[in-house]
């Protein structure tokens, strides 16, 4: 079977996977009637000999689209690209607007706790005579209860008006700590609406080999996706945050809530 024509059998069973939870939703019927329905189509299509073969990429692919369908946020987080990320680089204080003393930090690692750099950045943001913060959290996303923690320790400790940008892409503990913040103080959130994990959410590893991450419920209800504060186009990331147009929205909104104060 060529791998077009599995693709697009792959795209019919989340078609009719769909259809099945549309089905089972509207008739009341429990989890465990749809679940084997949905058993019975795969072995049916697998007797006919329909069932693609799909490599990793592909069948991590099928695997999201289906969860997609069902209206469930996934990520795959053991796919070659996942497990081999770029390293690491130290988070840095930059300076947006000087004369206001707005600074920019973009956090990435969110998946180990560094208590020592969180301290070195609130030292910073005092040394660089800091009154207000936007955080890129865009494509930021993890899932260790621990930083999320320490994160969001540093976070509160900052003082004045914040402003964070988020993505499709923002999810995990990221989101956690947005939402933990909102509770507490003024803080605005600029972007598009987040993946929608929520948070930690729990882990389902497959006898495959793939490990994905969906959300844990929250009073039988999904955490649902963060909407910003103030909607804006989808904008690629830059390396240099001034001539980012995110970025650049956020620092005159700031501007503007400073003068006020």
């Amino acid at each position: 079977m060529n791998a077009f024509r599995g693709l697009r059998i792959a795209a019919a069973i989340i078609l009719m996977a769909a259809q099945m939870a549309l089905r089972a939703d509207v008739q009341g019927l429990p989890g465990e009637r749809f679940r084997q329905d949905l058993q019975e189509l795969l072995d049916s299509l697998s007797t006919a000999r329909l069932l693609p073969q799909l490599d990793a990429d592909q069948e991590a692919e099928f695997l999201l689209g289906l969860l997609e369908n069902l209206e469930i946020p996934a990520v795959i987080t053991n796919l070659a690209k996942a497990t081999a990320p770029e390293p690491a680089e130290p988070s840095t204080l930059l300076m947006l607007s000087e004369n206001e003393g707005i600074l920019y930090l973009r956090m990435k690692d969110f998946q180990q706790a560094d208590s020592n750099q969180n301290s070195v950045l609130a030292e910073d943001f005092k040394r660089q005579n800091g009154k207000a913060l936007v955080v890129d959290l865009r494509h930021a996303r993890g899932f260790s209860t621990e930083a999320e923690e320490s994160h969001l320790r540093f976070l509160q400790a900052i003082p004045g008006p914040m402003l964070i940008l988020i993505d499709s892409q923002t999810t995990g503990t990221p989101e956690s700590i947005i939402r933990k913040l909102k509770s507490e103080r003024d803080v605005l959130t600029l972007g598009t609406p987040s993946l929608g994990l929520g948070g930690a959410g729990q882990e389902i590893k497959l006898s495959s080999g793939l490990t994905l991450r969906v959300p844990r419920l929250e009073k039988d209800q999904l955490p649902g996706s963060l909407e910003p504060d103030v909607a804006l186009r989808v904008s690629p990331i830059t390396n240099d945050p001034a001539a980012d147009p995110w970025c650049r929205h956020a620092r005159d909104t700031l501007k503007l809530i400073l003068a006020l104060e």
